[in-house]
């Protein structure tokens, strides 16, 4: 399992190197939390355990990643920092809702 943590770890730096922007590593981190829910989702309700069994190794969402292991503080830290991407995230969509001519 922290092999999943150290993969993620590893594409937000790649993402804050390339793009060098706090933005850019905040809708990262959503777009692979809401890829990991859409991906969970379909595997609970449409496809078949025995023909799709290669999802079962991946996990349910961020979250699940950060709370699967027992780090203590740093776990705390790290779920806090997870929940203060999601309101930058949504203070950014509600800026761009506004900002928006239609």
């Amino acid at each position: 399992m922290t092999i999943q943590l150290v993969i993620l770890i590893l594409a937000l730096v790649a993402v804050i190197y390339v793009f060098k922007n706090f933005n850019a590593c905040v809708y990262f981190v959503v777009m692979v939390d809401i890829f990991l829910r859409i991906i969970t989702y379909l595997k609970a309700n449409y496809l078949r355990a025995d023909a799709f069994s290669f999802f079962d190794v991946i996990p349910s969402n961020v979250l699940s990643i950060i709370n699967s292991y027992d780090l203590g503080i740093f776990n705390e830290v790290l779920v806090i920092l997870y929940i203060i991407i999601y309101i930058v995230f949504e203070v950014l969509l509600i800026r761009l809702f506004i900002r928006r001519k239609f």
